[in-house]
């Protein structure tokens, strides 16, 4: 066990916020995995409670762990890094970072779009979509909220069933032979409002960051996307030359 230097120039707090935060990060404490109570950890540290309240305060803030109100602390899902250089999936960066992803489809219709969804997908009045809005979960925690709307013309057959069984990008490269060749995405800050922040678990008001993405295969524009993603669990990059 790590010892506390109450010479060392950092606080203490600091000093025990670093040694919980290199347990997470190392893995001796796994995410869901419930971390000692305050009091256990006033003394395996030798620290006043303040002290502890503070450091697992900064945790908290940086979204290394959560605080389950009667129940206790425990290790949060890690915060996602995106690097937006390229195309990506939401499901193959949960895998790669050892978390298990999975989509929760609330609709899937076929409907005549309103006017900026054709303006958006460039396709005329008459030309019907597949509007699909899904929960994207990473180890059963809420990190994004998305609809989205395919042209018919696209991905005819398209079916629940179909994107159930995948992920979406799975299904339109198997059953459609399509890859996406480029997208657009914009990110803006916006508070999370009911019945969003519900879903998500947090307050009303809590930080995210709205997601509108066109997604093309050569000049054809086949996926519009908006949709809301909890701040406290993203953090996109951008490599600037």
């Amino acid at each position: 066990m790590c010892v506390l230097d109450d010479k060392s120039p950092l606080a203490l707090y600091y000093q025990l916020k670093q040694i919980l935060e290199d347990k997470i990060v190392s893995g001796a404490w796994q995410v869901g995995e419930q971390i000692p109570t305050e009091n256990e950890l006033c003394e395996l540290y030798g620290v006043s409670r303040i002290t502890v309240r503070e450091a697992l305060a900064e945790l908290e803030r940086e979204g290394y762990i959560t605080r389950k109100r009667g129940r206790g602390t425990f290790v949060a899902v890690p915060k996602i890094e995106q690097n937006l250089m390229g195309i990506y999936s939401f499901t193959e960066e949960f895998r790669k970072r050892g978390l298990t992803p999975h989509s929760e489809v609330l609709e899937f219709v076929r409907l005549l779009p309103e006017k900026n969804i054709q303006e958006a997908l460039g396709i005329g009045g008459a030309q019907a979509v597949h509007y699909l809005k899904r929960l994207r979960f990473a180890d059963d925690v809420l990190m994004a909220i998305e609809c989205t709307y395919l042209p018919c013309s696209c991905f005819p057959n398209l079916s629940r069933e179909r994107v159930v069984e995948e992920p979406l990008y799975d299904v339109l490269r198997s059953d459609y032979d399509l890859v996406l060749t480029s997208a657009q995405e914009t990110f803006g800050a916006v508070l999370i409002q009911p019945p969003d922040s519900s879903m998500f678990g947090v307050s009303s008001g809590a930080p995210g960051l709205e997601l509108e993405r066109y997604s093309y295969s050569g000049t054809t524009c086949v996926e519009y996307t908006i949709g809301v993603i909890r701040g406290d669990k993203f953090k996109f990059t951008v490599r600037l030359e």
